[in-house]
């Protein structure tokens, strides 16, 4: 860890992400921090967690036991679900902070909760003194993202917390999925206001590694030729099942034609040859009458009647 003075304050120590050296954070001396690179079937995301030397006040960025993404739960084009995707209904970013507070309260080893207010994204802002967090804001929801959280209680643990989550849905060949990012703290309800500004000051310390962003943005380039790719060659052998399907039919119709062409012949040769058995019985019971009746026959050789 890189220890950095501060002219008021405690001194702040920079911690790096000790995986993939992804990202860092600046925080107080003596405070603990864990973090990493939670790996799944959407895209790498880091997580961390930095708690206070008594353990009183902590704060999660993001939480890797969350899955990355969500599938709303219907059958998309190719009727069946996306692998390794959780499958669940969409829930509006203040539905989902308010389950994973009363998750984060449980783990706090509370058992009262109670949310006291709902934060909107002018709340969140006004939490975030940065000047390029609002235009990144605005861009990310043009693109689609949804912001929002919660503030609670836990009175019989004389706690006070938040958490903040916006989500990115994304409507895909699988159907509507979307991604939950959570940005969660607590602390002694007594100095919360002094816990709060201390955790979000941590928060926003927040900074990417340009070179590990550089390689991810390879890696998913890759992975998304690769998948279009796999699409495409499954197109071609639907292709090719469905013009084979259409060979078998007509094969299947050639035959059938044959098959009766042959029917309707051999018919026919069983009809001719009862004919001629017909015919030459009667010929032979003509010549028998002819006989007994002591007559002959006289033919023309010239039309043979």
């Amino acid at each position: 860890m890189e220890h950095t003075p501060s002219p008021s304050g405690p001194r702040l120590v920079r911690f790096t992400e000790p995986t993939e050296s992804a990202f860092s954070l600046l925080l107080p001396e003596g405070w603990h921090a864990e973090g990493g690179v939670a790996r799944g079937a959407s895209e790498p995301r880091p997580w961390y967690r930095v708690l206070s030397p008594g353990r009183g006040a902590e704060l999660r960025g993001s939480d890797p036991r969350v899955p990355p993404s969500f599938l709303a739960p219907s059958f998309g084009a190719m009727g069946m679900f996306m692998p390794g995707v959780a499958v669940r209904p969409y829930a509006p970013p203040e539905a989902f902070a308010e389950e994973y507070a009363r998750h984060f309260a449980r783990e706090r080893g509370a058992g009262a909760f109670m949310v006291t207010a709902v934060r909107d994204p002018e709340v969140i802002l006004g939490d975030d003194p940065r000047p390029e967090t609002r235009p990144r804001v605005q861009l990310m929801v043009q693109q689609g993202a949804a912001f929002a959280g919660v503030a609670f209680e836990c009175p019989d643990r004389g706690l006070s917390g938040l958490v903040d989550v916006f989500t990115l849905r994304m409507e895909g060949p699988m159907g509507l999925s979307w991604s939950p990012f959570i940005t969660a703290l607590v602390g002694p309800s007594a100095q919360w206001a002094h816990a709060k500004a201390t955790l979000l000051r941590v928060a926003h310390s927040y900074t990417t590694n340009p070179a590990w962003q550089q390689h991810q943005s390879a890696m998913m380039q890759m992975q998304h030729q690769a998948t279009m790719e796999t699409i495409q060659a499954g197109t071609r052998v639907m292709q090719m099942q469905h013009q084979s399907g259409m060979e078998a039919v007509r094969a299947h119709a050639q035959r059938a034609a044959i098959a009766a062409q042959t029917s309707a012949e051999v018919s026919a040769m069983q009809s001719q040859s009862w004919r001629d058995q017909q015919a030459s019985g009667d010929e032979v019971h003509r010549r028998s009458v002819n006989a007994v009746r002591e007559t002959v026959d006289l033919y023309d050789p010239a039309t043979g009647r």
